[in-house]
């Protein structure tokens, strides 16, 4: 993913910084027609790699006496009465740009800044008389950065590939991070696979002077227990007007803007909330052919009068892109879930900029919501909701003897974590601790993938992650939100001519009765029953399922070049001589779902994605 680059170092290495940070950027440079901006000193370097769609000036931007830089990643919404404010006082804006304006604001109020602005940002100041930098990022963390101390100097980066570029750095894997992600299906906190690289946390304000790092976390979401409640009613009146104001923010600038569209609740409240001065409006849609996205999709379209392009996902795509999806993402996404990667170069040629559903159905009506998690205390068991969790068993069976001893300590390290991920906040509410526990480590650490593969072609926009949209969710009381009743009820209010184009979750009316809900579960049961006896004998689904935009269980089973292409990895010498894992039980697992006695795709992908990242980030060097 494009983003910001930089160097800083306690001792004079002017030509060894500009080598190092050419060497960075070019590890990020995925494409050529990618623009690069370096500026190097004696005690720092900085950089950035972008697309030239948000903030197309060259950087770094100094203040008017040449003390102050800065390097910006990202974008700042709706300013325009602060930026008055501070030409009041004298401040000049001849670029007029996003990190023009964030310098000077920084000059105003200093790191008090974070509390004044909007947006989805990493960006890096330097003061050179001081030899001091500042890093800060959004509210979310929405936009990666990586960094490590290392040989004297801080190295930071939007991919962890960048800080790989200096030479001096040991590649000592993070077995911690391999337990998680085996065991949860992403790394949790702010690990990496690598010993000594961090992700900068969400809301952060880090300093780096004189050799020292310090961390200040400046915000983080806060659940109104207890406050006031209103009717849903009330509720959707607000959230209806929050949602369109955060749409029209992120309509800024005279870029060609468009919607990945699903079935889903998210994208078609996104599209819809598009003012119909902002047409045209490209929507595009990926999945197998037959599945009720692709059908969903094409109605809402046609309905709001937007065009709608179709990508068929195929089960042998993941063949072509399965080790770039690893290489962009660090190894911290499970390929798998790299879902037709290849559509994001496709969409260049009719959008610049992609709004993105991202954490919509997930703070305002979650599907993990509901009336068993209010009655749950464990906060294990609240944390497994979110997790793709495999179970001990499994994994002792899985890894090696020698390395299971080695992952289970990590492993009650992690338990202890999850324990702990709320404690400095005030959650009382079992179903508020499951969407802290959503935000902060699923969203964050696993969906966050999404939008960065997204950016390696195009411009990424999140409009439920807009400030004041979120800061109202978090006052909502948890029971409105169960079943995404309220969310529905949203849709139906803002849009009534969506009404009957059906949910992708259900394959009903977004107005359908409690009745006709309850009957279409007992059959979608009765279908999955059939298929798992049907697969069990005669390893076939006897009941074609279209719900689904993508199958690896089946595809793994019954395509021929992706089933081989897995199987010529994971059973390589290159692959069996590492120490990790029990050879003959990945033998087993992989046996047991082609034949179709158990659904083993999700960790099959891992695998693959595990062996894929050894095979890039430490056999190559």
């Amino acid at each position: 993913m494009p983003g910001i680059i930089g160097i800083v170092s306690t001792k004079d290495a002017e030509d060894n910084n500009e080598k190092l940070l050419t060497r960075m950027c070019n590890a990020i440079k995925h494409k050529e027609w990618y623009k690069t901006d370096i500026h190097t000193g004696i005690s720092a370097g900085l950089a950035r790699v972008h697309l030239g769609i948000f903030n197309p000036e060259s950087q770094p931007i100094f203040n008017e006496d040449k003390s102050l830089c800065i390097i910006m990643d990202g974008e700042i919404y709706d300013y325009e009465d602060l930026k008055k404010e501070l030409i009041h006082k004298g401040y000049s804006f001849p670029i007029a740009n996003d990190p023009e304006f964030i310098l000077h604001l920084y000059e105003e109020y200093g790191n008090d800044l974070v509390h004044r602005i909007n947006g989805s940002f990493t960006l890096a100041i330097w003061n050179e008389k001081l030899k001091k930098l500042i890093i800060i990022n959004d509210r979310y963390g929405i936009r990666p950065l990586y960094y490590s101390e290392n040989n004297r100097r801080l190295l930071f980066g939007s991919e962890v590939k960048a800080i790989l570029q200096d030479e001096t750095f040991v590649r000592i894997v993070d077995d911690r991070s391999v337990a998680e992600f085996f065991s949860f299906g992403y790394i949790l906190g702010n690990k990496t696979f690598f010993q000594g690289i961090e992700l900068l946390p969400p809301a952060s304000i880090m300093t780096y002077e004189s050799g020292r790092i310090s961390i200040e976390q400046y915000w983080d979401f806060d659940f109104k227990e207890g406050s006031e409640e209103y009717s849903e009613e009330y509720y959707i009146e607000k959230l209806s007007k929050l949602v369109l104001q955060a749409v029209e923010r992120q309509m800024k600038g005279h870029h060609r803007t468009g919607v990945p569209l699903t079935g889903g609740l998210d994208s078609r409240t996104l599209v819809a909330s598009i003012q119909k001065e902002h047409y045209p409006i490209h929507t595009f849609t990926f999945g197998k052919s037959d599945c009720n996205d692709v059908k969903f999709a094409r109605m809402i379209s046609n309905t709001l009068g937007v065009d709608n392009h179709f990508y068929e996902f195929k089960p042998d795509d993941l063949v072509t892109y399965a080790q770039k999806a690893v290489y962009l993402t660090d190894g911290m996404q499970n390929c798998i879930h790299a879902h037709r990667m290849q559509t994001y170069d496709e969409i260049r040629d009719f959008m610049d900029v992609a709004l993105l559903g991202w954490v919509g159905d997930s703070s305002i009506g979650s599907g993990f919501l509901r009336d068993g998690v209010s009655k749950l205390e464990d906060k294990i068991e609240i944390f497994k909701i979110i997790t793709n969790y495999l179970s001990i068993d499994l994994l002792r069976n899985l890894f090696d003897e020698n390395y299971f001893k080695i992952f289970q300590k990590n492993f009650n390290l992690s338990m202890n974590y999850i324990l702990k991920i709320d404690e400095k906040v005030n959650i009382k509410l079992s179903n508020n601790r499951l969407m802290y526990y959503n935000f902060k480590e699923r969203q964050r650490r696993f969906i966050s993938m999404g939008p960065v593969l997204v950016r390696s072609s195009v411009e990424a926009r999140t409009p439920f992650y807009d400030y004041d949209f979120m800061d109202f969710i978090l006052k909502i009381p948890p029971e409105f939100k169960h079943g995404k009743h309220l969310y529905k009820n949203m849709i139906l209010k803002m849009f009534p001519q969506l009404v009957k184009c059906p949910y992708q979750a259900t394959g009903l009316p977004l107005d359908a009765s409690e009745f006709h809900r309850k009957i279409r579960f007992s059959l979608q049961l009765m279908k999955g029953m059939i298929n798992e006896m049907t697969q069990n004998v005669f390893n076939i689904k006897l009941i074609s399922t279209t719900r689904e935009f993508y199958d690896y269980d089946d595809w793994i089973r019954n395509n021929k070049e992706l089933r081989e292409y897995i199987s010529n990895i994971l059973f390589d010498e290159r692959t069996t001589g590492r120490s990790y894992f029990n050879k003959d039980y990945v033998k087993e697992i992989f046996d047991m779902h082609i034949s179709g006695k158990k659904n083993y795709s999700e960790l099959i992908g891992r695998l693959l994605t595990f062996e894929l990242w050894n095979r890039q980030f430490i056999d190559i060097k």
